[in-house]
This record gives C-alpha cells, sequence and structure tokens, in this order.
C-alpha cells in the first residue's frame, strides 16, 4: 500500500503527521513523523489493541523538542506482516533495520504494552543503536509478566494463544472485541468512539487481528529470547512508568532486573493505556528522562 497516497489520515492536537511506508527485509512498515530536526530521535512503540494513533496526544508535547517518530508494529495498523512470524526479538530486527533505512542515528526507545518488551529486546541486543529505553505499563517476559498474567486473571493470554481459535470467533465482531479491552483497562474515558473507528480500521484489515494474536502465541518463545538477552544487564539510562489501578510498581520491578541505571514513576491516576489517558504527565516524565533530569516523584 502507497502510505503517501491515502486520503484521510488520522491527525494530533498540533495538526497532520507525516506519513511514510518503508520496506525492511520485504516488510513494509508505517510510521508517522513530527518535530523534524527539533532534538535527537524518539521513537514510540504502541501495544495491543493498538497502533501508532495511541501516541497521538503525545506527539505534540514531545515534538517541540525531539523529532518524534511513532511506528506500526510489524504486522499491526498498516504495517505489512512478516513472514517470520511476529515475536518480540523479530519485531526488534526490523526496527532496528527500519532505523537504518530511515538514516536515524542512535534513538531513544519508548514501548507501551507490547512495544514494551519489543522496545527491550531492541535495546538489549542493539545497544550501541539506542540511547535510552522507557518501558510503559508493563512488565516484561520473564520478568515479572506471567506473575501479573496469573495474579490479574488476564484470561486473554490464554485465550488468544490458542491457534485459529480467537480470530474465528472475533471475526466480524472485532469492535466487541477492542472495546471490551478498552472499557475494562482504562481508568479515564480517554478513548471515545472515534478512536475506537481508527482501531477497528486498522484491526480489520486483512491478516491484522490474526497478526497481533501471533505475538501472544510467541510468550514462550520470546520469555526464553528475553531471558537469554538479559544476562547483560542493559547500560543505558532506563526508565519504567507504571499506573496506579493497572499494574502498579510491576514495571519498575521487571527493568531494576534487567537494567543497571533504571529508574521509575508511577502515574497514580492512569488505567493501562497511559499515552491516551494521561498524556500530559507521561510527556512531562519522558522529556525529563531524555534530559537527563529525571527525578521521581516529582
Amino acid at each position: 500500500m502507497d502510505e503517501q497516497s491515502r486520503a484521510q489520515r488520522p491527525t494530533t492536537n498540533s495538526g497532520t503527521l507525516e506519513h511514510f511506508s518503508t520496506p525492511v527485509d520485504g516488510v513494509d512498515l508505517h510510521w508517522v513523523r513530527a518535530g523534524k530536526g527539533a532534538g535527537s530521535p524518539v521513537v514510540l512503540l504502541h501495544g495491543w489493541p493498538q497502533t501508532w494513533y495511541a501516541w497521538r496526544n503525545v506527539i505534540p508535547l514531545l515534538a517541540p523538542h525531539h523529532e518524534v517518530y511513532a511506528v506500526d508494529l510489524p504486522g499491526l495498523g498498516d504495517s505489512a506482516a512478516s513472514p517470520r512470524g511476529h515475536g518480540v526479538t523479530v519485531a526488534a530486527g526490523l526496527l532496528d533495520g527500519w532505523r537504518a533505512a530511515v538514516g536515524l542515528p542512535r534513538v531513544h526507545v519508548v514501548g507501551h504494552d507490547l512495544g514494551g518488551p519489543i522496545g527491550y529486546a531492541w535495546a538489549a541486543s542493539r545497544p550501541g543503536n539506542v540511547r535510552s529505553f522507557s518501558l510503559l505499563a508493563v512488565p516484561l517476559h520473564g520478568f515479572g509478566l506471567q506473575e501479573v498474567i496469573a495474579g490479574a486473571g488476564l484470561w486473554h493470554f490464554g485465550f488468544f494463544g490458542v491457534p485459529g481459535l480467537a480470530e474465528e470467533l472475533a471475526a466480524g465482531r472485532e469492535r466487541v472485541l477492542l472495546e471490551h479491552f478498552y472499557a475494562h483497562a482504562l481508568a479515564t474515558g480517554a478513548i471515545g468512539s472515534q478512536d475506537v473507528d481508527e482501531y477497528v480500521r486498522a484491526y480489520t484489515l486483512p491478516g491484522r487481528l490474526a497478526n497481533g494474536f501471533d505475538y501472544y502465541r510467541n510468550v514462550d518463545a520470546d520469555t526464553a529470547a528475553l531471558t537469554d538477552l538479559a544476562r547483560s544487564s542493559l547500560r543505558m539510562p532506563a526508565l519504567a512508568v507504571g499506573c496506579g489501578p493497572a499494574g502498579g510498581s510491576a514495571p519498575l520491578l521487571s527493568l531494576a532486573e534487567v537494567a543497571s541505571d533504571a529508574r521509575g514513576e508511577i502515574i497514580a491516576d492512569s488505567g493501562h493505556f497511559l499515552p491516551e489517558e494521561q498524556p500530559r504527565q507521561l510527556a512531562a516524565h519522558l522529556l525529563d528522562f531524555m534530559a537527563g533530569r529525571f527525578v521521581p516523584g516529582r
């Protein structure tokens, strides 16, 4: 698909973004850019069931200070599927290939939900290309994720893990499925009907729902891969931001196990969908962190 030819594009509060599509190892990755030339590049990685659009309210807050890039993860949104499947290490490799193809130097990587372990895999496997890493609202595979799944009764990990079943049952009911997750994981009304429309558009594209479930089906392999990567501690600055009613300090405890320079914060009045629920608080923490002036609790 030619991203440049799309007539209607979601926008941020500051206006229309630049949309691009870049082929990496035969996989076309869709991405948006704002703040060109403003400062060191920041790459934002979304979670499930979302796309780059999850960052729509964060981007204009970061763009005056940094070049901001938000990428649709491989197989999701307007990015094509990977022929090698969908797991965090495969995605991390494609994203670093995208960085090189776009001509970016070392980047700050920020990952929410599924984007968190992908961002960690990127930072841990290619530390020379990543300036800092931020983990939002999720613990890592092998470092707290399984405990959160069991403790919070996150049924969907098992359901999505059954090959073929979830996509068969969800076909034609994508909006029902997505709205369930937004309704049950939000502490605010930050995702409105128009926002759901955009997510439904993205997840009803051919194969996108199944690609998302593939990430869940790869949890065991990803756990082994991240455990192996964690044998060497992250040396770059690392930040974890948790959400009060949605996992609390779990991301902070997780990151402390794999990074030697980890610091953390909890945004008490946010549910799981942190970039949409509390964009101003989040952006303030990220800007302080990337500028080297982060102080927890400030």
